[in-house]
Parts: C-alpha cells; structure tokens; sequence
C-alpha cells in the first residue's frame, strides 16, 4: 500500500509543476532548460544508487549488463513505435504547436512508466528506503516535466484548465506501473537484479534521449548543467540524510 500511495503523489508531481503557470504568463527558457538538467541529475541518481546497486548486490555481470541493454531496446522500441518530439522542435505556428505539445504529453507518459514501475519493485522488494529514494527522486523530476508540458500548452493557446489537467493526466501510468510492479515482484524474485537493471536502462535512456537534448535546446547548456550537478547533489543529501 505504502507503494501504491508514494506513486499516486509521484504521479501528481506531474501535474503540480503546471501550477506555477496559473500564477505566471510565462517561463523563461533558461529556467525549462535548466529544471530539465536538473531532473536528469535527479534521474541519473535514482537509477544508479537505487536500481543498479541493489542488482550488483544481488546479480551477476551478465545479468545487469543485460538488463540495462534490454532496458534501452525496449525503450528504443517505444520510440519507434510512438514517436513524439522535443520542445525546442516547435515553430510559431499555434496548431503545429499543439500537435507537437500532445506528442511531448504522451512522451513524458511513456516515461513516467518505467519511472512508477521502479517505485513498485524498490516497495516490493522489501527496501523501504531504496523506494522512498526512488519515490523522492521521481516526485522532484516529474515537477519539472510537467511545467515544460504545461507551458508549451499555453504557447499554443490551451485555457489554464486544459493545461492543468493535461500535466496531471501525464502522470497518470506511474500508479498504475507501480501496482504492476508491487505485484510482479513476488513472481520474479529469481530476475529481480534483471529487472532492476532494464528499468534503469530505460531511465538511462529517457536521460540521455530526452532530458538532457531538451535542456540543451534553447542555448541554456551551462544552466542545464548546473541543473544537473544540482540534481545529483539533492539526491546525494537525500541518500545521507534518509539512510540506506
């Protein structure tokens, strides 16, 4: 339960990070770019002490090697699949923003689910800490994310309701992705290392492929790595502070 609830309020991060923008008309780009590094930081973190480590711990070589290159297959595939775009991609025109805005939307959805699937099995698994970690870190990125979906809505002329409501509802996989993985822990307690590896994989990937190119996208590269040192730095007061 404790997992179910953590990853309903990572879930909502999303959509709290629309707030900001029922207060302000707009964000500046230096600050999208350098939340998106930041939530890279965040990200890199949460994947590396927290998914890889424990399956060190627990795996073989072969095993994580494996499952940190099935990770990034599987998200390969979802790209390919469903393709989206880049915030940094969107031109003045309001509908080609708009369209490009509901293809950045089902982006972040696609990536909040590896995200939520992580908290399930850091909560089934039976470390408490290493789920609240993950938990910690996914609420903190997620904020980010969903202000950079927010305010390309509102570039393309979306009310202040459709906006709000859009952020929230691209958090709504991260529950529904930790129930699967609360459930299927006990069933794969024999690959838990594997798994653990491909769901950071598919963070690694979300990192490298999405967060940091848009952070870059607008000119802000030393913002967006401030942000990211800043990330890893939070995360490693959070891993001291919280314990193992």
């Amino acid at each position: 339960m404790q997992g179910i609830i953590a990853s309903i309020i990572v879930g909502l991060c999303t959509g709290i990070g629309s707030l900001p923008l029922l207060l302000f008309k707009k964000v500046p780009i230096g600050v999208k770019d350098g939340l998106l590094g930041f939530a890279g930081g965040v990200m890199v973190f949460a994947s590396s002490f927290n998914l890889i480590r424990p399956a060190m711990q627990k795996g073989s070589l072969l095993c994580i090697t494996g499952g940190i290159i099935a990770g990034t297959l599987l998200l390969t595939f979802i790209e390919y699949v469903v393709p989206h775009t880049h915030t940094n991609q969107f031109n003045s025109s309001k509908n080609d923003a708009l369209k490009k805005t509901l293809l950045l939307g089902i982006a972040v959805a696609i990536h909040n689910t590896p995200e939520g699937f992580a908290v399930g099995v850091g909560y089934g698994s039976g470390d408490v800490a290493s789920g609240l970690n993950l938990a910690l870190a996914m609420g903190i990125q997620n904020i980010p994310e969903g202000l950079v979906v927010a305010a390309s809505l509102k570039e393309a002329g979306a009310s202040k309701k459709k906006m709000v409501l859009f952020s929230f509802l691209t958090g709504i996989g991260e529950p529904i992705a930790a129930a699967i993985g609360l459930v299927a822990v006990g069933f794969i307690e024999n690959i838990l290392p594997f798994i653990l590896a491909l769901t950071a994989g598919a963070m690694f990937y979300v990192v490298s492929h999405e967060l940091i190119p848009e952070s870059h996208g607008g000119g802000n590269e030393m913002l967006a790595t401030y942000g990211f040192i800043l990330g890893l730095i939070l995360m490693i007061i959070f891993k001291c502070t919280i314990g193992e």
